[in-house]
Parts: structure tokens; sequence; C-alpha cells
């Protein structure tokens, strides 16, 4: 259905958008908590509470479906909160596909303007409406079908025969569904008369469960009923406490502002340039110094220093605008991994580390898909079965831990679990299968060398095809998303104990320190997280290890390239240093004639048509007001990384 917002609400409209958003994404990792923990009262009233600003604005605006949705979903809260209902496993489902639907209701209302018919949600509305009656539609239905197939079905007293054979007629169906089926039939056999009866029992609040009689035979004896919670109460804090945490939470709502993101983009697009032109200025500044000494230039000497502190805390403030906790991630982790587990049988404790860890949105939002896909990896191949486990003298219940935390300029995120772990055999046994390796190849393979395979296009070790976690097309996205980002996966793995996979991330991939090196005149930048150290080129410890060049270094053999050879450039007999760069687990040593030292630079699109060059991640100018290319090594070494298994570190 087509929504008509009035000029003077579209404002107002976006506010409820992005509230509506904060709502249903803490819902997720609170929900989560609540079915762990479902007499957390504290948990239940903020839940609630979220649900009654969402009708409340919802109402406003007059976007009927989200309303109808979020007033169930709060009056099944309601009940809860004060104990007229019990949360079950079953009730979860109901209520977690209600948050589904008003995601989806969401984002259609965000993207076209429009809402789901009444008529699309009228199934989830049933279901709440059922569980607000305190029994879960598949389980009233059955219980239904199953008496009336066994003749054992009595009505109450007051019922006309034609709504008896009615419900006789449709055992799976409600009295608004009977009402449904009704209109259906032909005109002529419509039992036009009984319509007014079902009317009326829906307005007094019956249904079909209602007009029948319970069966006698019940005269079992019954459990005790569960003893009341009621020592839980005294976990909470006391009244006092909620008041003033109120207070610090309004208090610092109303000191943050929302900022449209195209105008944070924009800032630091003018920051970037500011940052180019400061480049510009130190490096005429320094020609000035050499050729003319004056008091004049060392006044401006001095301005420039001045301005070059300015322009650097200019640049980490602005970058802060860009940044966000992890947070908005790890949240929807929860939820994936308690559906994940329901649906496979499994038990899975998640646990979140470092969610507030701070990195910039744009990264945030290229890391999500690939941290989906590792989780769900993790509870599918990770984490066995509770009977396995439990042979194994593990508990029933596995652990999956995401964390997060800041290591230099780096974010370093995390997935760690307690499972199976990867057989590295297997793994090199699928991979001879394939032809990617040669025997001779696997026999000298190290363990952290056989992980990396897994991230070769089609690689998977999988005995069958998931529909969880797909059909081995995966890793390879992952690690290939995680390299545009300039960053670096990492696997670690024992064999019945778990896994480990580490992802190593900038900060942010706007403005970066770079070395810049240089080949037959023309200027590259590196990126800086990917040196090492750089060396004097000796060819004395250059040496020929079957059909690649080596490097000793300290003792340690590395593999050698020319940067001519990786660009596909002439080569030049002339070179003067080595740069040794960390591409996955290995050092690499790469020749070059050049080297002009370390440059802070803004990085700079390519545009669609260049935007796919291997080995190239962008462009900048350089202080002297050349355009320099930005080299991506790890991708230019991606196709020698099988080959080099033969050369011994």
């Amino acid at each position: 259905m087509k929504v008509n917002i009035p000029d003077e609400l579209r404002e107002i409209l976006e506010e409820f958008l992005v509230e509506a958003e904060e709502i249903l994404e803490n819902l997720d990792q609170d929900l989560v908590d609540l079915e762990n923990n479902p007499q957390d009262k504290e948990l239940l009233n903020k839940i609630f509470r979220g649900m009654h600003t969402l009708k409340g604005g919802a109402g406003f605006l007059n976007l009927t479906p989200i309303v109808e949705i979020a007033h169930r979903i709060e009056d099944v809260f309601n009940k809860l909160r004060n104990d007229e209902m019990e949360l079950t496993p079953e009730l979860m489902d109901v209520i977690l596909e209600g948050i589904d639907q008003l995601k989806s209701a969401l984002q259609m209302l965000k993207e076209r303007e429009e809402l789901p018919d009444i008529e699309e949600i009228q199934t989830l509305l049933s279901k709440l409406d059922a569980a607000l009656k305190g029994e879960e539609p598949s389980q009233e239905r059955e219980k239904r079908e199953e008496e009336i197939q066994e003749g054992e079905i009595e009505f109450v007293e007051g019922i006309s025969e034609e709504l008896k054979k009615l419900i006789l007629r449709f055992p799976d169906k409600d009295l608004a569904g009977i009402l449904e089926e009704i209109i259906l039939m032909p005109p002529d056999e419509r039992p036009m008369e009984v319509i007014p009866e079902i009317e009326k029992l829906i307005e007094e609040g019956k249904d079909v469960k209602d007009l029948i009689k319970p069966k006698e035979k019940k005269e079992e004896p019954q459990l005790p009923p569960p003893p009341p919670p009621a020592e839980k109460k005294e976990e909470f804090p006391p009244r006092s406490t909620k008041k003033q945490e109120k207070k610090q939470s309004e208090k610092k709502s109303s000191e943050t502002i929302r900022i449209d993101v195209e105008r944070v983009e924009n800032l630091m697009n003018l920051v970037g340039e500011i940052v180019l032109d400061r480049n510009r200025i130190l490096r005429v500044t320094a020609d000035v110094d050499r050729e003319c000494r004056s008091e004049a230039v060392e006044k401006l000497i001095e301005a420039v220093t001045s301005l070059d502190r300015t322009v650097s805390d200019l640049q980490v403030a602005v970058m802060k605008l860009r940044m966000q906790p992890i947070k908005k991630i790890f949240s929807k982790f929860p939820r994936v991994v308690r559906d994940l587990a329901r649906k496979l049988g499994k038990k899975v404790q998640l646990i979140i580390e470092g969610e507030d860890t701070e990195l910039d949105r744009s990264i945030l939002d290229k890391l999500e898909d690939p941290l989906i896909h590792l989780v769900r990896n993790a509870v599918d191949h990770g984490i066995e079965p509770p009977e396995e486990r439990v042979q194994k003298g593990k508990p029933e219940t596995g652990t999956i831990r995401l964390f997060a935390f800041h290591e230099g300029d780096h974010i370093v995120v995390g997935i760690e679990d307690d499972g199976r772990g990867i057989d590295p055999e297997k793994v090199k046994k699928k991979a001879l299968e394939k032809g990617l390796i040669t025997p001779e190849q696997a026999a000298q393979m190290s363990d952290k060398e056989a992980y990396e395979l897994l991230f070769l296009p089609g690689f998977s070790t999988a005995e069958k095809v998931s529909d969880v976690s797909g059909r081995g097309v995966g890793m390879d996205v992952v690690a290939s998303t995680i390299h545009s980002l300039r960053g670096s996966i990492e696997i670690d793995s024992e064999l019945g104990k778990g896994t480990t996979i580490l992802l190593k991330l900038p900060l942010t991939v706007a403005i970066i320190r770079t070395l810049m090196i240089g080949i037959r005149g023309q200027v590259y930048a590196v990126p800086l997280h990917s040196v090492v150290e750089v060396v004097r080129y000796d060819e004395s410890l250059v040496k020929e290890v079957g059909s690649f060049k080596s490097f000793m270094l300290r003792d340690e053999v590395l593999p050698l390239f020319s940067l001519n050879e990786l660009l596909e450039v002439e080569d030049e007999d002339e070179k003067h240093f080595i740069v040794i760069v960390k591409v996955g687990e290995r050092l690499i040593a790469v020749s070059i004639e050049a080297l002009y030292g370390e440059e802070e630079i803004v990085i700079k699109s390519l545009g669609e048509l260049l935007s796919d060059i291997p080995g190239i991640a962008g462009a900048t100018i350089a202080g002297d007001g050349r355009v320099v290319l930005i080299l991506d090594l790890n991708s230019l070494l991606s196709d020698y990384k099988v080959k080099l298994i033969g050369v011994r570190r």
C-alpha cells in the first residue's frame, strides 16, 4: 500500500525512521538476552517501552500496519511483565517474526514510501493474537484437529448447529478464518445467518477453543506449577538507581545531535583537500628554506609548522566524526546465532567483547557480510551437536566469542569457537583432488598455509552442501572483501579444540600513511601497515630457489620479487632497496629502484571504469603535485601464494 506523507510531516517521518531503526536494532540483542533470563523485569520494561514508542510514532503518522504489529507485540510484553503469560521458545519465534516484519516494513517505507497491506500481515497478526490468548496457534490447531478426527469434540451450550458444522469443516481455522472462508464460498452456499453470531463472538473476545468443552478424561494427577520467581526481584537495582540511570540517559541523549552522513562525507573531502594542500606547502617551504635562508623564511617555517599541527588535529577530529562503534553490527549476531542454533538443533552461547571499539563507517558497512558468513560457518561447521560434544567430554553448549580491540592504528576483529577445529590434512587432500597443489607442496605445507587454501575460489571441505553456510563460495569473497579494505585475515585452529579467525583492518580508509617508492622514474605509494622494514639491496644476499629468487634477511629466506616484474614494467639492473612486506602470514621481499620516504596521503577513487585494476587500490596527489598510484601488494602477489609453498622460510 502506498503511503502519502504530507510535506509538513516529512521531517517527522525521517526522525521516526531513525528512532525506529535504533529501537529494532537494540531489540535483537535484548530479546536473546530475555530468552536466557525471562524473569528480567527491567529488560521486559525496556522492550515494552520501545514497542510503545514505536507504536506511538507510527500512529501519529497513520502507518497502520506498523501500528497493528507493534500494538500486539506491546500487549505480549505487557502480559509478560505482569506475569500473565510465560515466555516460551515458540512464543519468542512469533515475536521475532513480528520484529522481522517491522524491519521489512520500515525498509519499504524508507525506500519506496510503501507499506505491506493488512492482508499481507494477517497471518502474523493471527499468530500474535493467538499468543495473547495463551496458546500457540500450531498447538491449538493440532489438538483441535485430533479431537475432531477422534470424534471427541463437544461444544458448549448456545452454539448454533450451523457454526458447529463450520468448526468441524475447518478444523485448522479460528473464528476470523472461518468468517473469511464463508466470504469465499459461492453465494448460494454461504450460511449468512451465522455471520452475526461469529462477529458477536469475536467482539466478546472469544475464539473456537472457547466454544469447545474440555475433555473429562483428564483426571490425571497434575504436576505442581513451577514456583513463581519472586526471589529474582531482589537481584534488580532499587528504584532510585533506575531513576538515576534514566536521568543520565536523558542527559546523554540531550547532548547528542544527529548529522546527515552526506554532510560528514563533504567535510571529510574538504579536510582531505586541506591535507593535500598542507603537504604541498610543506614541500615548497622546505625548498625555499634550502635556497634562501632569512628571518622571513624562519617565520614562514614557524607558521607552516603550526598549520601542520592544526591540520593534523582537524583531521583527527573529523575522522572521529566518521567513527562508529562496532556494536552497530555486533548487535545483530545474538539473533543470527540463536536462530541458526535452533534450526540446527545445537546449543550455542555467544559471548561479545569490545563492542564499543570504533572504526570508520565505510569499513563498518562492508564488514557486516563477511562477519555474518564467518559466524554462520562457526555455528554450522564448527560447533558440534550436543550429543557429540558430550561424547568428546565437552559441555553440550558450544561457545562462540566475537571480539574487537584496537592495535595501533588498526582494529582486530575475531571469531573464536570451541568446536571441531579444522583438519589441515583434510584441507590438503581436498586441494590435491582439485589440482590446486602438488603432492610435493602438500608435503612441505605448514598448517597455516593449508588454512590459507580455504580462501581460494570454490574451495570447501564440507562433505555435503548446507543451506546455512552455502556451497563453498563464501570464504574467497570474505578474503577479497577484507583485502579490498587493506586488511588481512588469519586462521588459527586446533583439531578437536576449536578455531580462531582474526581480521585486521585499518581504522580508516580515507587518509593513510604510506611509503613512497619508485621504479623507472614513476612514484608509487605503498600503505605503511603492510611494510615491515626497508633494507639496502645486496646482490650477495640474493639466491636462486627453484624457479624463484630469494633474499637472505638475518638467516631467514624470503621470496624475492621485483616491483617491475609485479607491475609488468621493463626491468632495470639498478636496484637500491628491498621493501619487506607482510602478505597474509608470509614475509616477502620486493626490490625497488628509489625510496622517497613516508607521506600522509588522501585516497582518491579511480572511478568506475578503473576501479577493478588488480594491484591498484586508488590514487593520490603527492606534495609536488604529481598523481601517484597506491599499490595493493596483497593483490599483486595473490597469484604467487600457492606457488610459494615450495619456497621455505
